[in-house]
This record gives C-alpha cells, sequence and structure tokens, in this order.
C-alpha cells in the first residue's frame, strides 16, 4: 500500500479516514495532542478547524453574555444611586433605629419591674 498524501510504502491506516498513511504523514503524539490511534495530517487539520470553530462560537456566546451582564449591572448601579432611592434607604435606616430603639426601651422597663418586684417587700 501507498501513503494517500507522499506515496510512500506503508502498513497504517488512518482511524478517521481509512487511508494508508506512512509514519511521516501521521500526527505525532505530544501532551497536547493525546492521541493513541493513528491519524493523518489532513484528517487532524480537520479536527483541529472543527475544534477552533466550536470554540470560537463559545467565545462569541461568553462575549455576549459578559455584555449583557455588564449592562443589568450598569442598569443596577444607576438605579441604586437615584436620589429617590437613597433617601428610601436612609428612611428604612432610621425606621430600623428607631424601632430597635423602642424594643431596647421595653426590655429595659421589663427588666426594671423584674428586679422591683425582687426587692418589692425588703425595705
Amino acid at each position: 500500500m501507498k501513503c494517500h498524501i507522499c506515496e510512500a510504502e506503508t502498513d497504517f491506516h488512518c482511524e478517521i479516514c481509512k487511508e494508508p498513511v506512512c509514519e511521516d504523514c501521521c500526527v505525532v503524539p505530544t501532551y497536547k495532542n493525546q492521541i493513541d490511534y493513528v491519524v493523518c495530517e489532513v484528517c487532524q487539520d480537520v479536527r483541529e478547524v472543527n475544534f477552533w470553530k466550536d470554540r470560537e462560537e463559545d467565545f462569541k456566546q461568553e462575549e455576549t453574555e459578559r455584555i449583557k451582564k455588564e449592562a443589568r449591572k450598569k442598569a443596577r448601579h444607576e438605579n441604586y444611586w437615584k436620589p429617590e432611592n437613597v433617601k428610601k434607604r436612609h428612611e428604612a435606616k432610621e425606621e430600623r433605629i428607631r424601632l430597635q430603639a423602642e424594643q431596647k426601651k421595653k426590655q429595659m422597663e421589663k427588666t426594671i419591674n423584674i428586679v422591683k418586684s425582687m426587692f418589692r417587700g425588703m425595705f
């Protein structure tokens, strides 16, 4: 059999296209390209092109998601600092502080009543 790329004699067949291929025209396995079967350079190039096309689509999708997130973030930021929203937050904080003060006052009154009842008949 002759290699379909360089016409050299060979005993190997490409696993993808099933054509005969010599050792010089085979893809050499590396740490980036971890294949344990015979693949010709033409088929490997096609695989890489398909991989990068898919990866490019992923990059585009990630970019559109990033743009959408930035737009939402900008809208939230602008809404957060609107004067009416700032005023609402300050009023809510003041109300929480007022309620906490009332609660502490009631708790103090209960504590005083308990202490008074403890010493009621002693003097």
